[in-house]
């Protein structure tokens, strides 16, 4: 599998013939090459996939947040933290957040050291993506060349449709193959709740 087949698989969707490439100077691969990469982040970043799943230490960033202890570098190919926690064999969650410093760092801001984080990687191989992922992105790439190629409005909302059917069949068998972790209350939560535990 690789873009290719998956650009031919939207195009068929949409009652087109194949491309060579997206290199390929024809109207085609020219709206292929113009979609393809913003939606492939689009689906990624849509549900915390097994296939791009990746947990790292997060690397320290001398940066000063007010509200926040510490401060770390966004990882280098992450699209979309999903949880960061302090300990590498821990189910317990930290607050967060994702912020802008100077003009372009990304840094993540928490009150843990070290940290962690578990985020949904830039997967560009197809051959590590799932099939039923392969073919909702398929079809929402279709939904977005649609207009563009036919000029029918119409197949590109029928094409939505399926891509919401189909990515949400990929969800559920996804989540299934996945450990379930249990999100624990804050101890000051669980003070104020009047639990008592360790």
């Amino acid at each position: 599998m690789t873009d290719t087949d998956i650009c031919n698989m939207a195009l068929s969707n949409l009652g087109k013939g194949i491309i060579a490439n997206m290199e390929e100077g024809i109207e085609d691969a020219r709206a292929c090459k113009l979609f393809y990469e913003t939606t492939r982040r689009e689906v990624l970043r849509e549900f915390p996939w097994g296939f791009a799943h990746r947990i790292e230490r997060l690397a320290v960033v001398d940066a000063d947040i007010p509200g926040w202890s510490h401060a770390y570098g966004y990882p280098a190919k992450g699209l979309k933290i999903n949880n960061v926690f302090s300990d590498a064999n821990s189910g317990r969650y930290e607050r967060y957040d994702v912020v802008n410093i100077g003009s372009s760092t990304k840094v993540i801001v928490a009150n843990c050291s070290p940290c962690y984080a578990d985020f949904t990687w830039d997967v560009k191989d197809p051959e590590l993506m799932d099939d039923l992922f392969i073919q909702g992105f398929a079809h929402l790439l279709a939904s977005k060349m649609a207009m563009r190629l036919t000029g029918n409005p119409q197949l590109g909302q029928n094409e939505y449709q399926l891509y919401r059917a189909r990515i949400m069949q990929a969800q559920l068998q996804d989540a299934r193959e996945q450990e379930p972790h249990t999100i624990f209350e804050s101890s000051y939560i669980a003070a104020r709740k009047g639990w008592d535990y360790v």
